[in-house]
This record gives structure tokens, C-alpha cells and sequence, in this order.
């Protein structure tokens, strides 16, 4: 199952800021062994800091994983919109008949 996640955080909870820097880093250091370790593969992740948002295109077999994968500063600092996707025309097979 495919996920498309968005978390977004307010200029004061920026990760960036110099008492997030450290927890931030090693996050992002250990994103991709946290990622295989829960059976998680990352597609793609991304960031726009002049909206303080990240963007992540995630797939995994089940939703938990996905919710502990965030785990620690990745949801206390950001609120969160991860959202189920469909390939397009997976979805057009299914609507479209």
C-alpha cells in the first residue's frame, strides 16, 4: 500500500532551529535503517522549507508501521496528513467501469 504523507510545522517548531538540530539529524541519519527495519520502502522525501513542510511517498503493508516510522520529533514538532494513495489508473480500474 502506497502513502502519501505531509507534515507540516509552524516557524517556531521548525526542525531546523538549533534546539531541534540534534533529534532532527538523527532522524534523518537513521531514516533509512528505521525504514527497512519496519518494512518500509521510502520512494521519495522532500522538503520545502519556505512552507515548513515535508512530503514523503511511503510503501508499506500496513499502517502502523507508517505511524512508527514518525515516531518522536516527526510528530510532536509537525501535524501530520498521511493519506492511503492508489496509483491513477489502479483507481480508474476501480471507479471507471
Amino acid at each position: 500500500m502506497m502513502f502519501l504523507v505531509t507534515l507540516v510545522h509552524p516557524p517556531e517548531l521548525c526542525l531546523a532551529r538549533k534546539e531541534f538540530t540534534p533529534e532532527t539529524k538523527l532522524w534523518i541519519d537513521g531514516m533509512d535503517d528505521s525504514a527497512k527495519k519496519l518494512g518500509i520502502k521510502v520512494h521519495g522525501a522532500y522538503s520545502c522549507p519556505t512552507e515548513h513542510a515535508l512530503y514523503f511517498v511511503l510503501e508499506s503493508d500496513d499502517f502502523q508501521s507508517i505511524t512508527a516510522f514518525f515516531s518522536g520529533i516527526m510528530l510532536t514538532n509537525n501535524n501530520g496528513r498521511i493519506s492511503p494513495v492508489n496509483p491513477l489508473k489502479v483507481s480508474a480500474e476501480i471507479l471507471i467501469k
